[in-house]
C-alpha cells in the first residue's frame, strides 16, 4: 500500500487528529489540499488553444474536479486493502468513483498521445506550455508541497517498518499466509504484495480478479488482520506521524495556505476554460 496522490477538499481542510484505520487517516492528512490532477486539468486547459493554433487537436473534456477516489483509495489517494476491498475487487483496482469523468479522460488521452509520434509536437507542446504559464507568473507548477509531505510521510513509514513489533508481526502474517497461497511471499507485505508470480498461478484477466485471485487475497487480508499487521503498522504510523506534524508545524502550515490559495487559482482556471458538463 503507498500514497499514489491527493484528493480535494470542500475548504481546503481537513479534519485533524480523527483515527480511522479503516480510511487510514493520518495526521498528515490535513494539509493535503487538493488533487495534482486539478494542477494538471488546468494546465491543460491553458494550453488547448495555443496546440489547436498550431494544428493539433487537444479537447480537453469537463472533469469532476473534485477528482474522487475509487473505493479501494482513501480521501489523500492513499491505496487501501481490506477484508472487504479484498472480497470484491482482489487486488485488482475498484472502478472510477466517478466512471463519466474518467472515460472523458481516457477518451482525451487517447486522442493527445496520437500526436507524440510527431518529431514536432514536442517542440510546439513545450512552447505553448512555457507561454501559457509565462500569461500567469503565478500558475507555474511546483510540486515542493506535495513532495516535502510524502517526504515526512516516507520518513515515518520507515521507521514503522524497523521496529521490533511490526516485524514480529509481518513474521506472523507470513506464517499464517504462506501455507494458502501457491507463490513466495515478499520480504515487504505493504509493497510487494502480490508478486509478479501470482499472476501466473491466478491467471486473472482484463483487470477482473479470478475466483484463485479473490481466494488468496482474501486469506491476505484476514492474515493482516490476525497477525496484528494492520493494527501495529498503522498505530506506529500514527504516533510517527504525529511527531513529524509537531516537528514541522510551520512549514506545514506554509505549505496549506499556498495550496489553499493555489486551488481557489486553479479552480478559476477551470472555470474560465472548461466545457460545460455532460
Amino acid at each position: 500500500m503507498s500514497v499514489v496522490g491527493c484528493a480535494a477538499t470542500v475548504d481546503g481542510e481537513r479534519d485533524a487528529g480523527v483515527k480511522n484505520q479503516a480510511e487510514w487517516t493520518m495526521p498528515l492528512d490535513e494539509f493535503y489540499v487538493y488533487s495534482p490532477d486539478l494542477d494538471n486539468y488546468a494546465e491543460n486547459l491553458r494550453m488547448a488553444p495555443c496546440l489547436e493554433s498550431e494544428g493539433y487537436e487537444w479537447p480537453v473534456p469537463w472533469q469532476n474536479t473534485d477528482f474522487p477516489q475509487p473505493a479501494d483509495f482513501n480521501a489523500i489517494g492513499f491505496r487501501l486493502f481490506t477484508p472487504e476491498i479484498a472480497e470484491t475487487w482482489g487486488y485488482e483496482f475498484a472502478p472510477p468513483a466517478d466512471e463519466e469523468s474518467a472515460m472523458l479522460w481516457a477518451t482525451f488521452v487517447e486522442k493527445a498521445d496520437r500526436h507524440i509520434p510527431d518529431a514536432e509536437f514536442q517542440i510546439v507542446f513545450d512552447r505553448c506550455l512555457d507561454d501559457a504559464r509565462a500569461e500567469d507568473p503565478d500558475f507555474m507548477q511546483t510540486g515542493e508541497g506535495i513532495n516535502y509531505l510524502m517526504g515526512l510521510a516516507m520518513q515515518a513509514d520507515q521507521v514503522v517498518l524497523q521496529d521490533p513489533a511490526v516485524v514480529e508481526a509481518t513474521a506472523k502474517w507470513r506464517a499464517c499466509l504462506a501455507p494458502q497461497v501457491d507463490f513466495t511471499l515478499p520480504e515487504d507485505p505493504r509493497t510487494g504484495m502480490p508478486p509478479m508470480e501470482a499472476e501466473r498461478v491466478w491467471k486473472s484477466e482484463g483487470g477482473i480478479a479470478s475466483a484463485a485471485e479473490l481466494r488468496d487475497a482474501v486469506a491476505d487480508a484476514d492474515c493482516r488482520e490476525s497477525s496484528g499487521l494492520t493494527a501495529i503498522t498503522y498505530e506506529r504510523n500514527w504516533e510517527e506521524q504525529q511527531k513529524l506534524v509537531a516537528g514541522n508545524r510551520d512549514q506545514l502550515e506554509r505549505i496549506r495556505e499556498e495550496a489553499v490559495k493555489r486551488k481557489v487559482r486553479l479552480l478559476t482556471i477551470v472555470a474560465e476554460n472548461a466545457p460545460a458538463a455532460p
